[in-house]
């Protein structure tokens, strides 16, 4: 019996490492069909394209000069942007470690919404001092291009139908 033990001893750690692998393999094609199942939902959530591409059909020579001013201005305007980010940052680090003060984090959300609200208007006053400085016939081609941008965002399917977004239930320890 102790010529087997050995055998035994290998086909016992074979086994345990294919059911490992299998579990394993498993467990990664449930994870990508609950991935695939959401996808749809965070499609249509996405964000706005971005503003450059809304001079995408404008001529080259413009679409450069387009791109060049917004990307001035995102220069500009980072030091407010980071600020904005740190605002909200801060409020959200209170919530998580239990120190949170609603007075606070009012006037931390009230700082980020201003700071982006001045962000938000330097930009647009760079885009319309571009449109400006264009021919008609461009001018007619940002704006097609920016109503492109401006569109409102589709609802997800669910939503549309009545019903509400399926979410995950979440465990508490």
């Amino acid at each position: 019996m102790s010529a087997n033990r050995p055998l035994i001893v290998a086909l016992v750690i074979s086994g345990a490492l294919n059911l490992f692998l299998i579990g394993g393999i498993a467990g990664a094609a449930w994870m990508r069909q609950e991935a695939r199942r959401e996808a749809p939902a965070a499609a249509a959530l996405a964000q706005r394209p971005p503003l450059w591409t809304a001079g995408r059909d404008l001529t080259p020579e413009h679409r450069r000069a387009l791109r060049r001013s917004l990307r001035e201005a995102a220069l500009e305007n980072r030091a407010d942007a980071q600020a904005a980010r740190a605002e909200r940052r801060a409020v959200v680090e209170a919530m998580a470690d239990g120190r949170f003060d609603r007075a606070e984090a009012d006037r931390r959300m009230a700082a980020a919404r201003t700071l982006e609200s001045g962000v938000r208007a330097k930009v647009d006053g760079r885009l319309t001092a571009f449109a400006e400085s264009l021919p008609s016939e461009e001018r007619q081609v940002l704006a097609e291009g920016l109503k492109r941008v401006y569109a409102p965002r589709q609802k997800p399917r669910d939503e549309q139908a009545g019903e509400r977004p399926r979410r995950k239930n979440r465990q508490t320890p």
